[in-house]
């Protein structure tokens, strides 16, 4: 089954001409998304005997206030379709997505890849500021020194 697998998301990625993505050997891709506020959302693709992985760096382990930076992506589970937020041995916030590989079909990859882009893109903002306060206050301090304009993160703040 990963044999058919494989050629339906090549042939999907070749159909994207926008979207960036290369080769990771014989079971892989590496894919870069673009979106507005997580500027570029990394994704690697693996078809296993069994399933579809799809993983993507989210942002590294928060400076500060970790457990509400995780309460935060726990609660924000409960609205993502597929895609699950978890933590690397590392501590840096994952996205994740584990498909069967006989659900792979090119509409699924659109669907999957949309997902990916729109539960990175809407969370981004809040879980740095929440997980970066310090860091950004003092660049936002810094910018104003400077005369430069304000970090878009400062935007929408709740």
């Amino acid at each position: 089954m990963p044999g058919r697998v494989r050629p339906i998301i090549q042939a999907w990625l070749d159909a994207q001409p926008d979207l960036p993505a290369e080769r990771a050997g014989d079971s892989g891709w590496f894919v870069t998304l673009r979106g507005e506020r997580k500027r570029v959302i990394p994704a690697h693709l693996v078809v296993g005997e069994h399933t579809l992985v799809i993983e993507s760096l989210f942002m590294r382990a928060p400076d500060e206030r970790a457990a509400d930076v995780y309460a935060y992506l726990l609660r924000r589970n409960l609205r993502s379709y597929l895609f699950r937020f978890a933590l690397s041995d590392a501590g840096d916030v994952l996205l994740v997505a584990v498909v069967p590989v006989h659900a792979v079909t090119a509409d699924e990859l659109d669907r999957l890849i949309g997902a990916l882009l729109s539960t990175a893109d809407e969370t981004f903002n809040a879980a740095l500021r929440i997980g970066f306060a310090s860091y950004i206050e003092r660049e936002q301090e810094w910018r104003r020194r400077v005369g430069a304009p304000p970090n878009p993160i400062t935007r929408d703040l709740q």
